[in-house]
């Protein structure tokens, strides 16, 4: 009890009292760490734009752009960390938690496709839609691109991304890419990542360049 603030040796009634006061401004913090993110980072309070500025679509000024990028990253910490603490709470408290299944700790399907599209948004990449059927991922993006390195640019980030929620537990056999048009929809072209190349990266049988080159490979016109 040393270690806590506030708490005092052999003061055992305070202790606890001062231990459930800061587990409920831990929560707290913590429900609201997406808005307190947006916040602090579009003023660049205390500069804490600045400090996060390595990161993907952070300027280290600040400002809205900046917050709303900011903001992202602090929603998928905050699903990835409510979902974790869930596991706490199980019906039955005297049930032995060693026992929960090794699915019990995944994310679920909807969670991973969010975390999959705030992946995307961070890397500024404009997805239209991400649905899961038939053991496919589709997915559909805006291709705001023109040059052959941009376009490449925005295929190895949403493989990125799905190598990301392929790791964290979603389970289809591939990632079906349509680019489109940013006006009027018009599929432009298509592309796959299998999710087996996913697992190969994961296991380092496969480099970064070698998964790109293998989705390239698959990249061909939409159909007119």
């Amino acid at each position: 009890m040393e270690r806590v603030p506030g708490a005092v040796p052999g003061r055992h009634i305070r202790n606890v009292g001062v231990v459930i006061g800061s587990v409920i401004a831990g929560i707290g913090i913590l429900a609201l760490l997406p808005l307190v993110t947006v916040v602090a980072v579009a003023s660049n309070y205390r500069d804490v734009a600045t400090h996060l500025s390595r990161l993907p679509g952070i300027d280290s000024g600040g400002g809205v752009k900046t917050a709303v990028v900011a903001g992202m990253y602090a929603l998928a910490i905050w699903l990835i960390l409510l979902s974790v603490g869930s596991l706490s709470i199980q019906p039955g408290g005297d049930a032995d938690p060693s026992e929960a299944s090794a699915g019990d700790s995944e994310l679920s399907e909807d969670e991973l496709l969010v975390l999959f599209e705030t992946i995307a948004t961070q890397w500024n990449v404009d997805v239209r839609s991400a649905t899961v059927s038939d053991d496919v991922f589709a997915v559909e993006y805006a291709a705001n691109t023109t040059t052959e390195q941009e376009i490449t640019s925005e295929i190895g980030s949403l493989s990125g991304a799905y190598i990301d929620v392929v790791e964290e537990g979603l389970e289809t056999e591939r990632m079906d890419v349509t680019a489109v048009d940013p006006e009027d929809g018009t599929p432009l072209v298509h592309w796959h990542v299998e999710s087996a190349w996913a697992d190969e990266y994961t296991a380092g049988t496969l480099s970064e360049e070698e998964v790109l080159q293998r989705v390239l490979g698959t990249l061909e016109p939409a159909d007119d």
